[in-house]
């Protein structure tokens, strides 16, 4: 079931106080006509937080921290100006038109800062403001829509939930698609989620979710292997490179606040048939599981509470199963600096409560940055980052979750003959349910009560860094970094029941570590070597060590209800996993800048990863990977019409890789603990690959970027082709040679695609200014090849999971079920006896596919003498899915489509085996429980347009906090934001009434 949450952002409040000596400056901004210029960005250097804008006529007043402070002064459309005050109470400034805007400055690769004209590939970045406006805790979530190319599906199951990242489309076979994580340069592991499925299972978000958005300055997302090839192995899907705020020299003593409060309610649920209740044929029964029986018009019925009540259609089940979850959001953090250093500390707390009773997750974050110069050729860099996540009561996801019960349960089944769940017989829980207990039938309101699981990680991150300068040309780096967490958690059913009584109630728990350090050296030497050249020369190491450990219980069935732990269990069984990894790499990148208008860039990594190399090998598994890319702004070559305010063309080529877990290139027996206490060796069950080489994906990308009439409009295009081979897969073995699985290099997926990005600011007053921005991709993946197209026995498709799979010379995310048998003339074929339409016997039958035809969004921001407004709206064009929700429902006669034509009985549109018309009618009841079989009738196109976030908010005038005597306050703001809150268009079947607030 497609599954959504409607989110109420009620309160950001963000306060900037400082604690030194002050001085008074005022002035008036302009530009080169002599106009006033209002909205202009007045902060003092250093101190990000000490602020101002200028009002309707340019005038400023700020207070800085001493008369020997600087100011920067900054507006879309100018170029930056700092000007010292230099004791001065009036500063007035000139601002210069900027109309290209191209100063701007992406952090890529290794954490290195790059002119973004300067670059040959794509990168798109997300600063702070974008992160956090939505008050958003999840820093993923926070990222949907706003980078073109990255495609982030969420779990339904509210806070806490697993997220699916691919950038640039899927290219693994095996699923390996996530990207890398860089935090401050550092790896960050966005392992240890836990998906569930469609047969059930809980959602626990990655390691990602852990980090607090109010400590990020920006994400720069670093798309194709052009842009991640110096992380080798580790980046052939992409790297997300997440910097972190940081105090700043000279800035003096700062804090900051912000704080939210978010409501969130259940949205886009199935829409239901409100007509016809319980019972079957037409007629009434208390004992029915089905919607099958005579319209509800308040008539006196007996019901399965042997209670005699109105027979009436209850509205809005699930929404009264839910709760109105409230989350707090709350961060406070310092910073301060002098001319040798500086520091920020933050601690956050997030209060996250879902929509269903009990489930909770909290999210504790501390983060220390500090550098300081030693001396004149010594700096030292360090972080020091500790998280505490927990959660508890996560909601069971799939066919057997609470909101699949409710889809399926009788309309007239009311809520408050269901509650609590359970009676007490014997100092028991029983479940209390209105037809006999089955896996498909089942009280919502007992198993909120009967599961339980809670989780806990502690999670400390961070880096040493000394950066030594050599020479004013020559400088070194020697960076540690680690990133470690320890996992625990727990799961079971705390009552007995009907469906599984042999094995409930029972117990499970699991623990776990991780470590990843990280040792790097990087040498980088910078020289203007004449008035037309610039050159940059880098080479470095680095040596990857990962760790990790897992140790699982279960109790099998438990003595007692009250006996919730593992030694009360009749069959305690524990499993143990133990794996290290290791890869050491080289490398070395430089850059050729002529005038600055041509850029050339090479790079090149070697290297030798632990996982891919066998212990009988006799050679070292070393693997190379080289870039190259080029930009030139064509702007500053060469004449253009006057209205083109600047023009870049870019390429780029590269090769990167991924790597495979640990153990997959040698033969692993295991020992395990069987009934009544024995030990047993298992032998493998997969054939190994002794030359297992890593995936491999080759990458070409040409790109545009043109700005127009001052900036006004500006257009950044991107067309890529990407291929990755040496698919490492899992595959049915040769039963000859004794092993059921193999492991092989296979495989050949193709990515091409185009991305667009508009930016456009179609009004621009003194009062008034009005962007609009764009973003738009189109993916298409294929599996060209899977194993030698001239070995007859070789495969020719491959499937992800159930019912996802990927033929050769097709596209990736074929969806596959049943479908209805045709004629030649592709009429329906029913029944001579029943009058039905006859479905196939096997699912191997494509019915749609995963992939969007294209994605994009559109965000708008205005602003008003101090009033923004900023919204996000996200697009989807193509792409299947398939309702497993509604399926259910259409059987049970609880899907709004079962009440077609009244559900009088009717003649199916169709014809025999023969040819004759079908003469034979049939019952609503039986066709659509029959229907209910065939995959391809429950099909969505999922096209969909919807309203991701709306902000509203209002910048506190300087002027009102001057009026406050020793006013520490230096800047506030109040915002009302809205997430998720609307779809102005959708296929798919999910309540039409929920559609607006």
């Amino acid at each position: 079931m497609m599954k959504s949450f409607l989110s109420l952002f009620l309160l950001v409040f963000l306060v900037s106080a400082t604690l030194v000596a002050q001085h008074k400056v005022t002035g008036k901004v302009i530009d080169e006509m002599g106009d006033p210029v209002p909205g202009v960005n007045v902060i003092e250097k250093g101190n990000n937080v000490n602020g101002t804008i200028t009002n309707i006529d340019g005038v400023y007043t700020l207070e800085a921290e001493s008369g020997e402070a600087s100011l920067t002064f900054s507006f879309i459309g100018f170029k930056q100006q700092e000007v010292a005050i230099a004791g001065q109470s009036v500063v007035n400034v000139t601002l210069i038109s900027d109309i290209t805007g191209l100063d701007e400055v992406v952090v890529t690769a290794l954490g290195i800062k790059r002119e973004k004209k300067a670059l040959g590939y794509a990168v798109q970045d997300v600063k702070a403001e974008q992160l956090t406006q939505s008050g958003d805790a999840n820093l993923v979530s926070s990222l949907q829509g706003k980078v073109a190319g990255v495609q982030i599906n969420q779990a339904g199951t509210g806070v806490g939930g697993t997220s699916r990242i691919e950038i640039r489309g899927a290219s693994s076979l095996s699923d390996n698609n996530s990207p890398l994580w860089i935090v401050d340069g550092v790896p960050f592991d966005d392992g240890n989620s836990r998906n569930g499925s469609e047969w059930g299972g809980t959602s626990r978000a990655g390691g990602a979710f852990d980090l607090n958005p109010e400590d990020i300055e920006s994400v720069s997302v670093l798309k194709g292997p052009s842009a991640a090839a110096l992380y080798g192995e580790r980046g052939g899907n992409g790297v997300i490179l997440v910097t972190t705020k940081k105090g700043t020299k000279g800035s003096g003593l700062g804090i900051n606040y912000a704080g939210s409060v978010t409501i969130s309610e259940a949205a886009y649920m199935l829409d239901l048939q409100e007509k016809y209740g319980q019972g079957t044929d037409g007629e009434y029964s208390n004992e029915a599981v089905s919607s099958w029986g005579p319209e509800m018009e308040g008539q006196m019925f007996e019901s399965w509470t042997g209670e005699t009540i109105p027979f009436e259609v209850q509205k809005d089940r699930l929404k009264d199963f839910t709760r109105t979850g409230v989350s707090q959001n709350h961060n406070i953090s310092m910073h301060n600096g002098n001319d040798d250093g500086s520091y920020r500390v933050s601690v956050g707390k997030n209060m996250l409560e879902g929509i269903y009773e009990g489930h909770e997750v909290d999210k504790t974050s501390f983060d220390l940055r500090a550098d300081y110069n030693i001396n004149s050729w010594l700096n030292v860099d360090t972080k020091f980052s500790y998280f505490l996540t927990e959660g508890k009561e996560r909601p069971e996801i799939g066919n057997y979750s609470y909101v699949s019960y409710f889809n399926t349960m009788p309309m007239n089944i009311r809520n408050q003959d269901l509650e609590p769940g359970y009676d007490i017989i014997e100092a028991k829980h029983v479940e209390k349910l209105y037809t006999t207990a089955g896996p498909n039938y089942r009280n919502p309101y007992f198993l909120q009560a009967q599961t339980t699981n809670e989780d806990t990680k502690n999670r400390f991150f961070g880096y040493a860094a000394a950066n030594i300068t050599i020479t004013s040309d020559l400088k070194a780096k020697f960076k540690y970094g680690m990133d470690f967490f320890n996992f625990r958690a727990t799961e079971g059913y705390l009552y007995s029941d009907n469906v599984d009584s042999s094995r409930r109630p029972s117990y499970r728990s699991e623990q776990s570590s991780f470590k990843e350090e990280n040792y790097e050296f990087l040498l980088s030497y910078n020289k203007q070597l004449n008035e037309d050249f610039q050159l940059g020369l880098n080479v470095g190491a680095n040596t990857m060590n990962r760790y990790e450990r897992g140790l699982s219980t279960s109790s099998g069935k438990l003595s007692s209800e009250d006996d919730y732990f593992l030694e009360a269990g009749a069959n305690i069984e524990a499993w143990e996993d133990i794996t290290e990894q290791e890869t050491r790499s080289i490398y070395g990148f430089g850059q050729l800048a002529y005038r600055g208008m041509l850029y050339l860039d090479l790079t090149a990594r070697n290297d030798w990863s632990s996982t891919l190399t066998a212990q009988d090998a006799d050679f070292d598994n070393s693997y190379f990977y080289p870039s190259v890319s080029l930009s030139g702004i064509v702007s500053e070559m060469i004449a253009l019409p006057s209205w083109v305010s600047f023009a870049k063309l870019r390429g780029s080529w590269a090769k990167v890789g991924k790597a495979t877990d640990p153990y997959q290139t040698s033969e692993n027996y295991t020992l395990e603990t069987w009934n009544y206490g024995y030990t047993i060796g298992n032998v493998p069950i997969t054939q190994v690959f002794k030359d297992l080489k890593p995936e491999l994906s080759t990458s070409w990308e040409l790109g545009a970027d043109v700005r127009l009439f001052n900036g006004r409009i500006g257009l950044d295009m991107t067309y890529y082709n990407e291929e990755t081979k040496n698919q490492i897969l899992e595959v049915e073995g040769v039963q000859s040679s004794g092993y059921p699985y193999r492991l092989i290099n296979a495989g050949l997926i193709q990515n091409k695609g185009l991305e667009v990005m508009l930016s456009t600011v179609p009004i621009k007053t003194n009062d008034f200014k009005l962007g609009l921005d764009f973003n738009f991709a189109k993916n298409k993946g294929t599996l060209e090849e899977l194993e030698d197209k001239n070995d007859p026995t070789a495969l020719k498709e491959f499937t992800f999971g159930r019912s996802i799979w990927a033929v050769e010379g097709g596209k990736l995310g074929d969806i596959r079920g049943t479908i209805y048998v045709r004629d030649d003339q592709g009429r329906l074929v029913v029944g001579e006896d029943d009058g039905l339409p006859i479905r196939t016997e096997s699912s191997d039958n494509v019915i749609g596919n995963m992939q969007a035809d294209w994605t994009g969004s559109i965000n708008l921001r205005a602003d008003y003498k101090g009033i923004f407004l900023g919204a996000l709206v996200s697009v989807q064009q193509g792409g299947d899915v398939v309702s497993l929700a509604e399926q259910g429902a259409t059987s049970a006669g609880t899907a709004k489509r079962t009440l077609k034509d009244d559900r009088m009985s009717f003649f199916v549109d169709g014809v025999t085996a023969d040819g004759s018309a079908n003469h034979t009618i049939t019952t609503a009841e039986d066709y659509f429980s029959h229907i209910a079989t065939v995959d391809e009738e429950f099909v969505y196109d999922a096209s969909h347009m919807k309203l991701k976030e709306v902000v509203l908010g209002y910048n506190i005038p300087q002027s009102f906090f001057n009026k406050i005597p020793n006013n520490p306050v230096k800047s506030a703001r109040i915002s009302f934001v809205g997430r998720n809150l609307l779809y102005f268009y959708k296929d798919t079947p999910y309540c039409t009434r929920c559609r607006s607030l």
